[in-house]
């Protein structure tokens, strides 16, 4: 059986791509073992996956003093475990996607010289992937990067990797748009820097109520905190579902004609895969400007709507969205544009990949 690791940082838009290989390859018979650090554990209950082990790391980025002394601990600490576990799985190839959790394990992949391929799901390449660029033997993207300072026959865009249960969605596709409403919007706010989806927003959103149409909101305020900020008229009106982290966030997708959100690579992937018209708002201080890159891609093939956060304002979001709801075609013009874009047979391809590399 060909043993494979898989390590990742435990944020959303790490650990959903990874879970997704880890998924298939185990189908495909494979002996998959995921690292991870402790983050990930909201998203993973009750998965189907044998293999998971936590690791306690913590980045370094921005931290000064004790701060910084500790997570410079807890990575060194990090890296020896990590030895020893190389040394016992004996995996025949690591597949590192990022995220500072990654960073020990293919540390210690690099001194004991062990294969490893690395998977930037960003169209930024990440810190912890840029740094082991030149020592992987093969680097795969989720974007089609250009400019990487490296031998070009070791960058392969193979796409993104996408949750089994959004292709499931969209195989099924049995949720049909409610006749009731005349427009379905759903808001993602994520886990970072969701305030302004939670002051901001209900402002612009509420005026919709205006209009003379039917319109159904679900709007995820991202934790319970963020919730307490949200206006209460917008809160308490009966056609606005408010929701904290969902894992099966799918479901309001599918039913929905518009989404607005963030830009992290997992969400946009998952828009695009399902086609699902969206109004990209990357968030302002994301590591190396990567949302604002990932989102820029789609609205330069003209596949989203894109607004800075700087230039965000309610009337501007209104406009917008009062359009949109209006002339529907934009909609349809949009919908083509993601169908265009989107590769369906990511894990087919890694799996071709990580069988030659073997």
């Amino acid at each position: 059986m060909k043993k494979i690791l898989i390590c990742t940082g435990g944020t959303g838009g790490h650990i959903f791509p990874a879970i997704s290989l880890a998924q298939y390859l185990e189908k495909k018979k494979f002996n998959v073992d995921l690292i991870t650090d402790y983050r990930a554990k909201r998203f993973i209950n009750n998965l189907n996956l044998r293999n998971i082990t936590f690791i306690n790391v913590q980045t370094p980025t921005g931290k000064k003093g004790l701060g910084l002394i500790y997570s410079l601990f807890l990575i060194f600490f990090s890296f020896l475990y990590s030895v020893f576990f190389l040394l016992f799985k004996k995996p025949q190839l690591i597949i590192g996607s990022g995220g500072y959790a990654s960073f020990p394990v293919l540390l210690a992949a690099k001194l004991l010289k062990k294969k490893f391929v690395i998977y930037e799901t960003n169209s930024v390449v990440g810190r912890v992937n840029k740094f082991f660029l030149n020592s992987s033997i093969k680097i795969f993207t989720g974007y089609p990067l250009k400019h990487l300072n490296i031998n070009n026959d070791k960058i392969n865009f193979v796409g993104q990797l996408i949750r089994e249960q959004i292709y499931a969605a969209k195989e099924k596709n049995d949720l049909k748009k409610d006749n009731n409403f005349d427009f379905t919007l759903l808001v993602i706010g994520g886990s970072q820097g969701a305030e302004i989806f939670s002051k901001t927003l209900p402002k612009s959103l509420n005026k919709l109520f205006s209009l003379n149409k039917k319109i159904r909101i679900f709007h995820q305020s991202g934790n319970k905190e963020q919730e307490t900020k949200i206006d209460f008229s917008y809160k308490k009106n009966s056609n606005v579902t408010i929701f904290n982290f969902e894992p099966n966030i799918e479901k309001y997708m599918m039913l929905s004609d518009l989404v607005i959100t963030r830009a992290g690579s997992s969400t946009l992937s998952e828009l695009a895969f399902l086609q699902i018209p969206f109004i990209a708002i990357p968030f302002k201080n994301s590591l190396d400007n990567h949302q604002f890159y990932n989102a820029e891609y789609f609205f330069r093939m003209s596949a989203c709507w894109l607004i800075d956060q700087q230039e965000l304002n309610s009337e501007k979001l209104f406009d917008l969205v009062k359009d949109l709801i209006i002339n529907k075609e934009k909609l349809l013009e949009k919908k083509s544009k993601l169908k265009e874009l989107t590769k369906t047979n990511v894990n087919e391809i890694f799996e071709k990949e990580i069988n030659n590399l073997l």
